[in-house]
């Protein structure tokens, strides 16, 4: 088994470019989950952007949902987008079958020549059709650490038909090489981009909206609320937070941005059985995270399992310090320097610690935030990641002969 250690770096911004006037025209297609505020759409509608706008090539975009909270965004870069719906796929095998086929004539009705699926079901199914939808090359792009598997042989079987993969994290690349067998030659590791915020509102902006009293410490978590995320250790963190926080401080408040998921109503009814239903505030979608961003003292993410999280990187472009879950995807996204303020997964004591460590040390909460923001544009900057992505693209185009 190959050595994730081997894995290839794309070339940087020279090489890239050499090659970059080859895709003018060409028609890509983006093959998403959804539309939806994701960090994988994101990273997606980032290149997508860029490719369409700076080399001219024919871009499209499918989802699989009907999220549609990048639809604005799309129709703004002017980016074609439709939704393909999975009427059978989980029915029975012939549904399957029927939708393999509905998505091959999709792929030929949209004469793509190059497929880019995003996240794992996606990587799948294009792996299983993109040859026989008549594209010429096909990228697979890991964005997590190996979720949402499907059956063993017919994960064989899309991975066999394909000659590129690129993952956004090393414990991603990890699992292609490991897990499904990708010689590491054939990975390339490319980190996520993260665009630099824009100077916008007062940081009151979002507290006075919600009424919080000024000089209160304000924490916000930016994820749906989903199970894997785990709000819940969260709020028994943030109960914590509360009875610790030094006598005759302002009330802290704990702001949770993110669609409404499966466990909304359990986390609502933690919030009322810890009694800091007054003190937790569920925002659902924010369209404008800059603003929540800017409004805030402290990120936290507690998540047990990610790729590295979008949601990370946006806070730290904001000079904010995060406070996180130590696992391998925000291991990644902090560096050494943020690495002093993660805790365990699952432990709401460790994590409260870390909350309350930070609030008490301005300095320190100065000092990882500054440092946070210059590893935003050093290492995650967007046109790094848009530059070696058009490097791998332009390459594996000119290899299949176009």
């Amino acid at each position: 088994m190959s050595s994730p250690q081997r894995l290839v770096r794309p070339p940087r911004n020279g090489a890239a470019k050499q090659s970059d006037p080859a895709l003018s025209g060409v028609r890509i297609l983006f093959v998403l989950p959804s539309l939806g505020l994701g960090g994988a759409e994101r990273q997606a509608l980032l290149l997508a952007r860029h490719l369409r706008a700076n080399l001219q090539a024919d871009v499209r975009i499918v989802a699989m949902s009907r999220e549609s909270g990048l639809v604005e965004a799309c129709e703004a870069a002017h980016i074609p987008h439709a939704f393909f719906d999975l009427t059978h796929a989980y029915r029975s095998r012939l549904g399957h079958l029927k939708d393999l086929l509905r998505f091959v004539l999709l792929l030929r009705r949209e004469r793509a020549q190059i497929v880019l699926p995003y996240c794992m079901f996606q990587n799948v199914l294009c792996g299983l059709t993109w040859w026989t939808g008549g594209a010429s090359v096909c990228i697979w792009n890991q964005r997590d650490e190996g979720r949402a598997r499907l059956e063993g042989w017919i994960e064989r079987i899309a991975v066999r038909t394909l000659r590129r993969f690129v993952s956004n994290s090393r414990h991603g690349a990890a699992f292609l090489t490991e897990h499904l067998h990708v010689p590491a030659e054939m990975v390339s590791l490319v980190a996520n981009g993260v665009e630099m915020p824009e100077p916008g509102p007062s940081r009151t902006n979002m507290r006075d909206a919600l009424g919080l009293p000024p000089g209160a410490l304000v924490v916000c978590m930016v994820a749906n609320l989903h199970g894997k995320k785990d709000h819940a250790t969260l709020l028994a963190a943030w109960r914590l937070v509360i009875d610790r926080q030094p006598e005759g401080s302002p009330p802290p408040h704990l702001l949770l941005a993110g669609s409404f998921g499966d466990r909304h109503d359990a986390l609502v009814q933690q919030a009322m059985a810890l009694s800091i239903e007054d003190r937790v505030h569920f925002l659902g979608t924010v369209h404008d995270v800059n603003d929540l961003l800017r409004s805030v003292d402290l990120a936290v993410f507690s998540s047990f399992t990610e790729g590295v999280p979008n949601a990370v990187l946006e806070a730290m472009a904001h000079g904010l310090p995060v406070v996180g879950t130590d696992f391998e995807g925000i291991q990644e996204a902090v560096g050494p320097e943020g690495a002093g303020l993660l805790a365990a997964p699952r432990d709401p004591e460790q994590l409260a610690e870390r909350i309350l460590m930070t609030v008490a040390d301005p300095a320190l909460r100065a000092r990882i935030g500054q440092r946070a923001r210059e590893r935003a544009m050093d290492v995650f900057g967007v046109d790094r990641m848009v530059s070696e992505m058009t490097g791998i693209i332009a390459a594996e185009w000119a290899r299949a002969g176009r």
